[in-house]
């Protein structure tokens, strides 16, 4: 028998396994893809395609987002705006 066959079968079953791993990660991109090539939007939590006419304005799903940005800056205005108080030297100038 030859030496070589263990790991031609070794090789086989590492192609056979990492091509069942690689066929859904495949796929999902392809649907992503078509997806967004469609003009929907993908929700990746639910793993749907919402169409283009149901699709909402980015700007209004990502509200949370927009408020959070706000209040920062926002704190960083005030932050960087307000002076501290002057310290007050004990030695005579």
């Amino acid at each position: 028998m030859n030496k070589g066959i263990p790991y031609l079968m070794a090789a086989l079953v590492a192609l056979t396994l990492s091509a069942g791993w690689a066929a859904p990660v495949l796929a999902l991109f392809e649907h992503a893809a078509a997806c967004l090539d469609s003009g929907g939007s993908l929700d990746l939590l639910r793993m749907r395609c919402t169409p283009p006419s149901a699709a909402r304005d980015l700007l209004l799903q990502g509200w949370g987002f927009w408020v959070t940005a706000a209040a920062v800056a926002a704190v960083a205005l005030v932050g960087t705006r307000t002076r501290p108080p002057r310290r007050r030297s004990s030695l005579p100038q």
